[in-house]
């Protein structure tokens, strides 16, 4: 355990953590940031951003940039920026007057860290169209890195779930290896890495970033006596593009299943969105939980309204169990202490629900009869005081492995500290 001394301040740029309007995003960006800042008191960080405007006015102790990945032009023209500034260097001209914006803000930093999550590891989508626009994103997460490379930057990819890279693995093997640091958060992503030939940074398994975060456990005697609680978070772009099912034949099922579960439980049904919008439609879980409200029947049963991730967290902390498609509120759900079912769409839930060692936590979501979802939420509900042991008993260890991680990655950052106060 460390602290930097005060007048050893370090420029962090973060990229890949796009969209501020997604939740698991900034709840990572702040795990990351508020370690890092009780280690380096005079850390500064900066952040490229779909949506730089709302992302500064959410975190304002952070200037924010409009992001390279905005547009297929802005990110060619800021490669071939950096290119140019790479080839002018040896010939001592200066060439900083090349610099877009985003590109200054890389300029000036001193280590990039990419908070991406996924960003290499795509969901298995059914449409053949979307899997072609997960590719493109991780080409230009690719690229990303590949610039702070060409300008001589250090370099971190950290919390990450890598893999079916297709195509792209000559590419992502070669920027990979000139990368620093790589921590990833499964044990799949390490032997992924391996089987790539990515050998030469410094790499390391530690469970996200989020498991950091001190949450306190579930309050349990609130919990005795009242009304149970059943949350659902569910993904409007996962049922689009990754179950493919049509929205509306989902939200009636869900609906219909939802209004049964709470009428035998006698129980409250909390929908919890996690992602609140974004540059596309589908980023908003409140399209598909709305829908879903449409199609419910009882008083019991209500859509979150509250913006802040940290109510969200509070409200995850009050059910007695939860169903979700996305990774970041199973792992608020986890550090509850409360069992969460989680609809795989992704490589990065299976890794999750590894660490954690109960298989039954995880389902696939059958295409053809959405109805047989309701005994997997009902096995679980029979069993939630065994599942609610063995999670308590496994969720210290990955806490404790997740704060490891964080230290070794701020003793890099230690290291780059010294070098720049003593070059």
């Amino acid at each position: 355990m460390f602290i930097v001394e005060a007048d050893y301040g370090v420029k962090v740029h973060i990229i890949g953590n796009i969209n501020p309007l997604n939740n698991g995003w900034r709840l990572l960006f702040i795990s990351v940031t508020r370690f890092l800042s009780a280690k380096f008191p005079n850390i500064e960080f900066t952040k490229e951003s779909l949506l730089p405007q709302i992302d500064e006015k959410l975190n304002p102790t952070c200037r924010c940039v409009k992001s390279m990945k905005s547009s297929v032009t802005l990110l060619v023209s800021t490669l071939i920026r950096a290119l140019f500034w790479r080839l002018l260097k040896p010939l001592k001209i200066n060439a900083a007057a090349l610099f877009n914006e985003p590109l200054r803000y890389y300029y000036e930093a001193d280590v990039i860290i990419d908070l991406s999550g996924d960003g290499l590891c795509p969901p298995q989508s059914k449409g053949f169209w979307y899997s072609v626009a997960k590719v493109l994103f991780k080409l230009a997460n690719l690229a990303s890195i590949l610039i702070a490379i060409v300008l001589g930057k250090r370099v971190i990819i950290y919390s990450a779930s890598i893999g079916n890279l297709g195509i792209l693995i000559p590419l992502a093997s070669l920027i990979l290896n000139n990368v620093d640091l790589i921590a990833v958060r499964d044990h799949e992503s390490m032997e992924y890495l391996r089987r790539i030939k990515v050998t030469k940074p410094v790499i390391y398994f530690a469970p996200d970033a989020a498991f950091s975060l001190q949450i306190p456990n579930k309050n349990k005697a609130l919990k005795n006596g009242h009304m149970p609680v059943i949350g659902f978070n569910l993904s409007t772009e996962a049922v689009q593009h990754f179950h493919r099912v049509d929205l509306q034949h989902f939200a009636r099922l869900i609906g219909s299943i939802i209004s049964d579960i709470s009428e035998s439980l006698n129980a409250t049904v909390m929908l919890i969105p996690f992602s609140l919008g974004g540059p596309f439609k589908h980023d908003d879980d409140r399209i598909i939980l709305n829908e879903v409200l449409k199609h419910t029947a009882g008083g019991n049963i209500s859509i979150m309204m509250d913006k802040d991730p940290f109510s969200t967290v509070n409200a995850i902390s009050r059910c007695n169990i939860l169903v979700t498609m996305r990774m970041h509120p199973a792992i608020i759900s986890l550090l509850c202490g409360v069992p969460p079912l989680v609809v795989s769409h992704s490589p990065k839930f299976q890794g999750l629900i590894k660490l954690i060692g109960i298989r039954d936590l995880l389902c696939t979501l059958p295409q053809s009869d959405l109805a047989s979802l309701k005994e997997k939420i009902l096995h679980v509900w029979r069993n939630k005081d065994v599942l609610c042991a063995q999670i308590e008993k496994r969720a210290g260890d990955l806490v404790a492995a997740s704060l490891n991680g964080l230290e070794r990655m701020a003793l890099m950052l230690r290291e780059i500290a010294g070098c720049r106060q003593h070059p």
